[in-house]
């Protein structure tokens, strides 16, 4: 089964670790493999198979899916039992979304990927994603 894009509709929590110069670091699972509010589920198994491999040539953290504001630069990317965890640094540049983080108002990652094996999940009506390639990631309201 083939879908283009998806966003996976589980907003996980993020960490945050303000360092000693300022410098504002964040981590947590951008997603997991619990069922999403769409009924689906990406199998930790899904990020194993190269899917990561383009995101990480140019790891950039967006605001809300906007590929127009840009926030930072991921640090880590691992694939966990729990699943796709992230770190990574925001810029002071990113203003208002950066002193949000930091505050804790925005406290969430999501990620929008490309489907490129599931099967359909009868209970949920959604997608068991068993092969998923990373088109971004986001820090999320």
């Amino acid at each position: 089964m083939k879908i283009q894009n998806k966003v996976f509709e589980l907003l996980a929590p993020i960490a945050k670790k303000v360092d000693k110069d300022g410098e504002l670091f964040i981590e947590g699972l951008a997603s997991t493999n619990a069922v999403d509010r769409a009924g689906d589920v990406i199998a930790k198994e899904a990020w194993e198979k190269g899917g990561l491999d383009n995101f990480k040539q140019n790891p950039i953290i967006l605001f809300n899916h906007n590929h127009n504001e840009p926030i930072g630069r991921a640090t880590e990317i691992e694939v966990t039992d729990d699943g796709l965890k992230i770190k990574a640094r925001i810029s002071k540049a990113a203003g208002k979304v950066y002193e949000l983080i930091k505050d804790g108002v925005l406290g969430a990652f999501s990620v929008s990927f490309l489907i490129k094996d599931a099967d359909f999940i009868e209970e949920t009506y959604g997608l068991l994603i068993k092969d998923a390639e990373l088109l971004e990631n986001s820090v999320v309201s």
